[in-house]
């Protein structure tokens, strides 16, 4: 009997801390009456108690366990991160890998504009820029804008993704301008209007005009 009762007694607490930590909704909630059977709460042997325990030990963990499978998918994302807890693969801005080339990309601001120049201290036109960035970060692209817009993968200018390949028709048919999307609507590249590299948008009328495409190299 006091085996019973120390039983019951520590199953009461459990229960107790279980809904303090996973709070139930008033349809799922119950009670040790709803979930003994009558012959349980009736038998007074050890064995019985044994079994009492195991059966009432189950239904608790089972419940934490939903409880908290439940709470896991409504979290928030930026608490998840916190927590370490995945809630679904979302989408992004931009990679990781994307975010890194804008970060070096901006590193070049001022740098010089100079028509087929091939130098950080010198100058870079459009594609050299584009060029030596990716080269930074470990991707090799080819030297012209054509030859760049002839590779990567088309992407759809409402599918852009930080560190995208926009391209333009300017000087000449074709692709003959080029720089990085960097989010927002903006891109950086080197700029013969700007005479360096700078920062523009691509709604600017110029630039919505002579848009033609972007491509994607990052995986």
């Amino acid at each position: 009997m006091r085996i019973y009762k120390f039983h019951v007694t520590l199953i009461a607490l459990l229960t107790f801390c279980v809904t303090l930590i996973t709070p139930i909704s008033p349809a799922a909630a119950f009670s040790l009456t709803d979930v003994l059977p009558q012959a349980a709460q009736t038998d007074t042997s050890s064995d019985g108690g044994n079994m009492l325990m195991n059966i009432l030990l189950g239904l608790l963990l089972g419940n934490f366990v939903n409880k908290f499978a439940n709470v896991q998918s409504k979290l928030p994302d930026d608490i998840s991160k916190v927590l370490g807890v995945a809630t679904g693969s979302g989408t992004t801005s931009g990679s990781a890998k994307g975010a890194q080339v804008v970060e070096t990309a901006k590193t070049l601001m001022g740098v010089p504009y100079v028509f087929g120049g091939n130098s950080v201290t010198r100058g870079l036109d459009c594609s050299s820029f584009t060029q030596y960035v990716m080269k930074q970060n470990g991707i090799r692209l080819p030297r012209t804008a054509a030859e760049q817009f002839a590779g990567g993968t088309p992407v759809n200018k409402t599918d852009l993704r930080i560190g995208d390949l926009v391209f333009f028709t300017t000087y000449k048919p074709g692709a003959s301008h080029v720089g990085f999307y960097m989010g927002d609507g903006n891109f950086i590249h080197a700029s013969s209007a700007q005479g360096q590299v700078g920062i523009s948008s691509l709604s600017d009328a110029y630039y919505t005009q002579q848009y033609i495409g972007a491509r994607r190299y990052i995986k």
